[in-house]
């Protein structure tokens, strides 16, 4: 992954999220992850890869618009992800 911008890094919140309060989880799971600082870069560093990943996916698409620029294809999965068509923000 390049250098990350603020539509990757968005991304990597959002999976930072989703890592820290799993479906049957609370509030207090996101908390808990929070003042642990071992846990924050644990759980920071696997959203990092996990969204590489993801990213690297979308450039081997056929049909990619975007080349190799993370930016530009996290701006497009930020845009799905804030449409009604996501089911409310809910990413799969």
């Amino acid at each position: 992954m390049s250098e990350q911008g603020p539509n990757v890094k968005r991304l990597i919140a959002i999976e930072m999220a989703r890592i820290a309060v799993p479906d049957d989880g609370c509030f207090g799971d996101g908390l808990a992850m929070m003042v642990d600082s071992e846990r924050t870069a644990a759980v920071a560093g696997d959203a990092r890869k996990n969204v590489a990943a993801r990213l690297a996916i979308l450039k081997a698409a056929r049909d990619n618009p975007h080349g190799d620029d993370d930016e530009a294809i996290a701006a497009d999965v930020l845009k799905w992800i804030d449409s009604p068509e996501s089911g409310g923000g809910q990413v799969p």
